[in-house]
C-alpha cells in the first residue's frame, strides 16, 4: 500500500472507534493553495476547525461526535497539512498568507460567516483572519495556547525551525515513528500521553510521510522562529485588543508553550472574551479532558450575548474565568 492508503485507512479506523465517519471533501479555491482538503460532518449552525503546526484535522476526531451532533463542522486542512496541498512557506507573510486562506475556503463554500475552533497556529490563522473579517466571524474559540501570543516557544520546536538542522532532525530523531511521536506528544502536547490511542500515533506517522508535509512544516517554522523566540514582527500577543469579535478560550493548566497564567492577563485585553482554564490538561486538551472540553465548547457556541454571560476587559458584569 502507498503511504496515502495507510494514511486514509488509518484515518478511517480512528473515525470508526470514535463512532463518526465525517465526508473527505478536497474543493478547489483561489487561495494560497489550490486543492484544499476538509471533513464535513453533522449539522446546525457552521463550525471551522483549525489545526495546529505539523498536524492535520484528523486531530480532532476524540471530540467530532458530540460537536457534529450540533452543528455542521468544516475540519480543514491547512497547506501543506493532511490532503491539502503542500506548500513553500520561504518568504511569505504568514498573516496574509492565513487570511486569504480562509477567506477563499469560505468563499468557495459559499460562508459568509462562520465560527471557529482552532488550536496553536491555527490560532494564529483565525485569530489574523478575525482581525481582518470580524464580520465573517461568529465566535472565536481557541483551544490550547494560540501560537503567536507568546515569545517563548519549547526548544525542540524552536530547533524545528533552523533551516539545514531540522533536515539533519528529519533524517535522524525527527524520523517518523510511533515511538518518536509519542514522546513529542507527552513533552509538547498532552498531560496525559496514555489517553491517547496507539493507532492515532500511527496515523500520525503516516501522516509524517505524505510527500511535502515535513517541508511545508519546516519552512513554515523556519519563518515564524529564531532559535530563541517567536519572531518579534509575527508576535500578536500585544494586538489582542483589536479583536472586536466574542473570544473563548480554553487552557490546559499544563500547557507546554504557555500556561494559562501567563495568557489570561493578555487575553483580558480582548472586549467580549471568556478564559476557561481545563485542570490536568496539556497544550491540546481535549486528547486529555475530551468531555470537559466539548461542554465548555457548547457552552461557548450557546451562550448568551450579554454582560451578564462574558467577562470585559472593562470589567462590567460578575467575573466568570474559571479554572475547571
Amino acid at each position: 500500500m502507498k503511504v496515502l492508503d495507510h494514511f486514509i485507512s488509518t484515518r478511517q479506523q480512528l473515525f470508526k472507534e470514535a463512532g463518526i465517519f465525517p465526508e473527505s471533501r478536497t474543493v478547489v479555491t483561489e487561495g494560497p493553495v489550490k486543492n484544499v482538503h476538509y471533513l464535513k460532518a453533522g449539522s446546525g449552525r457552521p463550525l471551522i476547525l483549525l489545526h495546529g503546526g505539523g498536524s492535520h484535522s484528523v486531530e480532532f476526531f476524540g471530540i467530532l461526535k458530540p460537536l457534529a451532533e450540533r452543528y455542521t463542522l468544516y475540519v480543514v486542512d491547512r497547506p501543506g497539512c493532511g490532503q491539502t496541498d503542500f506548500f513553500n512557506y520561504r518568504g511569505v507573510d504568514v498573516a496574509s498568507h492565513a487570511v486569504n486562506f480562509i477567506r477563499s475556503f469560505m468563499d468557495t463554500l459559499g460562508l459568509r460567516k462562520a465560527s471557529f475552533l482552532a488550536q496553536s497556529m491555527g490560532g494564529y490563522f483565525s485569530i489574523s483572519f478575525a482581525m481582518q473579517y470580524p464580520g465573517m466571524v461568529e465566535k472565536l474559540i481557541l483551544i490550547g495556547a494560540p501560537a503567536g501570543v507568546n515569545r517563548w516557544i519549547p526548544l525542540l520546536m524552536r530547533l524545528m525551525g533552523t533551516r539545514y538542522l531540522n533536515l539533519f532532525m528529519k533524517n535522524t530523531i525527527a524520523k517518523p515513528s510511533v515511538k518518536g511521536v509519542r514522546m513529542l506528544y507527552k513533552n509538547l502536547f498532552v498531560a496525559d500521553v496514555s489517553k491517547v490511542p496507539d493507532k492515532y500515533f500511527e496515523h500520525v506517522c503516516f501522516h509524517q510521510m505524505l510527500p511535502g508535509t515535513l517541508f511545508s512544516w519546516f519552512t513554515l517554522a523556519e519563518n515564524l522562529l529564531t532559535i530563541r523566540q517567536w519572531k518579534p514582527r509575527l508576535y500578536i500577543g500585544d494586538r489582542l485588543d483589536q479583536l472586536q469579535v466574542p473570544v473563548r478560550f480554553i487552557w490546559g493548566d499544563k500547557d507546554a508553550f504557555e500556561r494559562p497564567g501567563n495568557g489570561h492577563p493578555k487575553a483580558m485585553v480582548i472586549p467580549d472574551v471568556r478564559f476557561r482554564v481545563v485542570d490536568d490538561a496539556g497544550h491540546c486538551p481535549w486528547f486529555d479532558q475530551p468531555g470537559e472540553c466539548v461542554w465548555i465548547i457548547h457552552d461557548a457556541m450557546n451562550e448568551k450575548q450579554n454582560g451578564e454571560a462574558i467577562t470585559t476587559a472593562s470589567g462590567k458584569g460578575p467575573s466568570v474565568h474559571s479554572s475547571l
